[in-house]
């Protein structure tokens, strides 16, 4: 033990530098493991984004084959919406005269309530 302290003592600089290269090696090492981890993960990513990116291809060429399709329906649709909107447009003007009835009724209650 005491030949192990003398030996410390007698080349403590030496040993000092020593660690510290020991320290050097071991981050060194480290980041080399960090960075193939690293680099896994992006090939890893590049793959998902390969397959999500085949996905939405597939996904909007469903959908332009479907709006092909879609078109002549909506054609169709458009001219029964216009019908529609005829009848809603005969609708609001009687629910219109309906509101001026109303509103001819309450103001009659109103001046009869305030005179």
């Amino acid at each position: 033990m005491e030949e192990l302290i003398r030996f410390c003592q007698r080349y403590q600089g030496l040993l000092k530098e020593a660690a510290l290269v020991l320290m050097g090696l071991l981050i060194l090492l480290l980041l080399a493991r960090i960075l193939r981890q690293i680099k896994r993960l992006n090939r890893s990513l590049g793959d998902i984004i390969g397959n999500v990116q085949a996905y939405f291809d597939v996904i909007l060429r469903d959908e332009e084959e479907e709006e092909l399709v879609r078109e002549p329906m909506q054609i169709h649709k458009m001219e029964e919406t216009r019908e529609d909107s005829r009848d809603k447009r005969e609708l609001t003007a009687e629910q219109e005269k309906k509101k001026e009835e109303d509103e001819k009724l309450f103001n009659a209650v109103l001046q009869e309530y305030f005179s």
